[in-house]
């Protein structure tokens, strides 16, 4: 009786034991699809801002004040009357000694590649701030990578870039140390073969000769942007390939993107007015775009006067040189910038003034692209200085004018591509040069939210890859991410960016 009685004992203390542990795994089930729908909250956020700012980076590049701890659902309050708006840190109130009431909360989080290092801020990134790996050119990559995969200790550089070129050209013509099918994919277990085309995802970067984890993503092995201490101490733990350099080398995938593409068309939405269309349709457009004061009769009359003599307005790289004023001529004076614009242009009344709206509104494209996005246009108006200086015809100095005065800018005067030169941070031939190739347009987005609880110990994380089409937000990409940790020091007041 008595090992019967002990058996059924055992018996009954294996079921509670499977019974609580399945409690407790439903329960843990649970707050994990609660952190999950608390993270697609803060996506939902930040799709109602881009909807209705979504050319003002001020209002979803770093706002802390909207996008940090932001209150989902709390058991006795709401956002207005939220503690945190009385504590100075969430860590402060969560240290005060009292039990937690129970809250839901995210942070869209990124990372911060100017200023200070090891700093994160909270909003999002535009793709249109990165590299497009499909438009670059090899001098653009080449320029990239060296530095970033010398920092890695890597000294096969230009081996890593063949082999790129290599996969995204349309040939099988092999170039030096790098990889076509034949001779290298189709060797491999399991055999594959080279993209010839483009890329679909900056990952795909894994399928090609050389590449690795390591080299997309660096020391930076959770992705915070931030140095954390196994990131920096050699070989004594995970990465063991750090450098031990107290620097963080973050690999080439924050540079990089396939995604960055904006229609040509004005702040307004409006088709631009491409020059190259026939006289007739120019001259109305231009009576039809522009207000009374926005353009001059002397311009509009110059405008005219060209075509009319049809000038091929695709032989300038953009509406910038339609500015011939020198940066140096005497107030009230007028004169040449003596560069190598067209002689026709050599006595353009274009003023200073005017300039914007002449970026905004006009095209000089081909009409067999007119049609067509603009791909790989860099955003001057949130690219690091790291991007900033690929662009053709910039110089360090320019570049770090450039992220200089877009600090104390606000965002009116940053609203098209003339502010450079109107803000005088570069000179005409610099603006001449970049004008091509920039942007302060964003319609592709990447999102980082972070979903946790006040009353409990539990994440998630996940990164999205979203693209504005008018009010609409399309989902490019999604990846959850929890597997690399929280990693976002949310909490630690001296890793947050202050924003200018």
């Amino acid at each position: 009786m008595l090992a019967l009685i002990g058996l059924l004992a055992v018996t009954m203390a294996g079921f509670v034991f499977f019974v609580r542990a399945e409690t407790a795994g439903a329960f843990a089930y649970a707050d994990g699809q609660q952190a999950r729908l608390v993270a697609e909250s803060g996506l939902e956020e930040v799709v109602s801002i881009l909807r209705e700012d979504r050319d003002n980076s001020a209002l979803w590049f770093d706002v802390p004040e909207r996008l940090h701890h932001a209150l989902v659902w709390a058991e006795s309050y709401d956002r207005d009357s939220d503690p945190l708006q009385e504590e100075s840190s969430r860590r402060e109130m969560l240290a005060s000694g009292e039990a937690p009431v129970a809250a839901w909360r995210y942070s869209v989080v990124a990372q911060t590649f100017d200023g200070l290092p090891d700093v994160i801020r909270f909003g999002v990134t535009p793709e249109s701030g990165k590299l497009n790996l499909n438009t670059a050119t090899e001098q653009q990559i080449t320029e990239l990578l060296t530095p970033l995969l010398f920092g890695l200790s890597l000294d096969n550089s230009q081996e890593l870039i063949n082999a790129l070129l290599d996969w995204r050209d349309e040939d099988d013509t092999l170039r030096d140390d790098g990889a076509e099918s034949q001779d290298y994919y189709n060797l491999l277990e399991p055999a594959y073969n080279a993209k010839n085309g483009r890329f679909d995802t900056v990952e795909e970067l894994l399928l090609v000769k050389g590449f690795s984890a390591a080299i997309l993503y660096g020391e930076d092995v959770n992705r915070n942007g931030v140095l954390d201490v196994n990131e920096d101490d050699g070989d004594a733990t995970f990465p063991y390939y750090d450098n031990e350099d107290g620097e963080l080398n973050r690999g080439i995938a924050p540079f990089l993107t396939i995604w960055s593409r904006e229609v040509d068309t004005a702040a307004d939405n409006k088709a631009r007015i491409n020059l190259n269309a026939d006289a007739l349709t120019v001259g109305a457009q231009l009576e039809q775009y522009f207000q009374e004061g926005e353009l001059s009769d002397a311009t509009l009359e110059f405008l005219g006067s060209l075509k009319g003599g049809n000038f091929d307005f695709s032989q300038i790289g953009s509406p910038a040189e339609l500015y011939q004023r020198t940066d140096e001529v005497a107030e009230g004076e007028e004169g040449g910038t003596g560069g190598t614009a067209p002689a026709e242009l050599a006595d353009s009344p274009v003023t200073l003034e005017e300039l914007p709206y002449v970026m905004d509104y006009l095209s000089t494209r081909s009409l067999d692209e007119a049609e067509e996005p603009i791909e790989g246009l860099i955003n001057i108006n949130t690219a690091p200085i790291r991007v900033l200086v690929l662009i053709p015809g910039m110089t360090l100095e320019a570049a770090a004018a450039i992220v200089d005065t877009r600090q104390q800018a606000d965002a009116d005067s940053l609203r098209t591509t003339a502010w450079p030169l109107v803000l005088d941070a570069v000179d005409v031939a610099t603006f001449h040069a970049i004008a091509p190739y920039i942007t302060t347009r964003a319609y592709q987005f990447h999102v980082e939210v972070l979903g946790y609880a006040d009353h409990l110990r539990i994440s998630r994380r996940y990164e999205w890859v979203i693209e504005m089409v008018g009010p609409l937000a399309q989902i490019k990409y999604h990846r959850e991410l929890t597997s690399l940790g929280p990693a976002w020091p949310v909490d630690d007041e001296t890793r947050i960016a202050v924003t200018p």
